[in-house]
């Protein structure tokens, strides 16, 4: 293999199953960290005496990482190469993942918690331009399958913790620990097959300008941050519901786990459709409607139809976030450009989502009941469907989305 040019040849990168692969199990590992807690949220409660405003910060905490530490990824990319800064990426999650399971106190759980956060922040951050280097030809659908990885993530930690908690006879520090294992496997996939790609570090592109000045960037920026919202407070606060009205921990963590099945389907499909129509705007209220009258389903009769309320709860969560994907990349005409909309989307974006789940939790704290935090989610969800359809189809809005009205 030739070492004579040190500089970047995504030419010499030849897509394949191996490739794609790594790819989806890094991707696998960005959610288990933050989903591992949720089923066993009463536990950690119980134990450590956290109110639910603290107890929602444990899921809170992760995706405010994934705001303000975004930007490392890029500045790391740029220093040790993109591939190898996801291997370092990989190493945090690792990390902060296992030392959770070192001691049940407080100070341990939330810093392994800050620690993986950054890691999934890096990683994050990082995976949708190793897309674009490595799969040229079809971004799109490796993107889609990309999506249906972190949601299978997030649905297998979900599902397993408690039913591994019960096989092993151990608390909850070591089965949330657990999912340490499985980081460590994506990284000693992923370090082999990156290093035979001899890829560079990537050359500074310079500071990178984002469209502060765009209302058309707001308005998705807006939408990404929102929906974001809603789908971690849904995922924090969807199974402490049920085992507040009696349900086992296992059983909750049933539930939550149908949440996250229903939005691969739902994330795979639903831009292939907006793809073929041509016009984001129908599906994305299609999607945003469900998720909020099942939120507010989840307020007023959550007894009534739990799995079916759950399942298209998923549906339309595993939608809309596609959908925020998708217009991060259709919506700027250029790699530079969508980079750009990218990093003020995912740095304000992720900085407004952290606060669903601390929100949820201290409506619940002041109301005693999870009706008020449920229906002031499905209110949030009516303001992210008016910002959502607000942004007119990508062939419209392209040429405006780094530039301010009337500049």
């Amino acid at each position: 293999m030739s070492q004579r040019s040190t500089r970047p040849r995504p030419a010499s990168i030849r897509p394949g199953l191996g490739l794609l692969v790594v790819v989806v199990a890094v991707a696998v590992n960005l959610r288990p960290a933050i989903t591992a807690v949720p089923p066993v949220l009463d536990a950690i409660q119980t134990d450590l005496g956290l109110s639910a405003t603290g107890a929602g910060l444990l899921t809170a905490l992760p995706v405010l990482c994934m705001g303000v530490f975004a930007p490392v990824g890029a500045a790391l990319a740029r220093r040790v190469g993109r591939e190898a800064a996801v291997s370092c990426a990989l190493i945090l999650v690792v990390g902060g993942t296992l030392v959770r399971g070192v001691d049940d106190s407080a100070v341990v759980l939330y810093g392994g918690t800050l620690l993986a956060g950054i890691g999934i922040a890096i990683g994050g951050a990082l995976l949708p331009g190793v897309v674009k280097a490595w799969f040229p030809a079809r971004p799109g659908a490796v993107t889609g399958l990309y999506t249906a990885g972190l949601v299978a993530g997030a649905m297998l930690a979900s599902v397993a913790t408690v039913p591994l908690m019960d096989a092993l006879g151990v608390g909850w520090p070591p089965a949330i620990a657990a999912w340490a294992l499985l980081a460590a496997a994506a990284l000693a996939a992923w370090v082999p097959v990156t290093r035979r790609l001899r890829v560079a570090a990537e050359p500074a592109p310079g500071r990178v300008r984002l469209p502060w000045g765009s209302a058309v960037a707001w308005r998705v920026t807006l939408y990404m941050g929102l929906q974001s919202l809603l789908y971690y407070a849904a995922l924090t606060w969807l199974a402490p519901l049920y085992v507040d009205a009696g349900w086992s921990a296992g059983r909750a963590g049933l539930l939550l786990g149908l949440f996250s099945f229903t939005q691969i389907f739902s994330a795979l499909a639903v831009p292939a459709l907006a793809d073929r129509t041509g016009d984001h705007r129908p599906w994305l209220a299609l999607c945003v409607g469900t998720a909020t009258v099942m939120l507010a389903a989840f307020g007023l009769a959550p007894t009534a139809a739990p799995w079916l309320w759950a399942a298209l709860l998923g549906l339309g969560v595993g939608g809309m976030f596609a959908l925020a994907l998708t217009l991060l990349v259709k919506l700027a005409p250029t790699p530079a450009e969508a980079a750009s909309l990218s990093g003020m989307a995912l740095l304000v974006g992720y900085l407004l989502a952290a606060t669903g789940p601390v929100l949820a939790g201290a409506l619940y704290d002041a109301a005693g009941s999870y009706r008020v935090p449920f229906l002031a989610l499905a209110g949030i969800g009516v303001a992210t469907l008016a910002i959502g359809v607000s942004v007119p189809p990508a062939a419209t809005t392209s040429r405006e989305v780094l530039e301010p009205r009337g500049g």
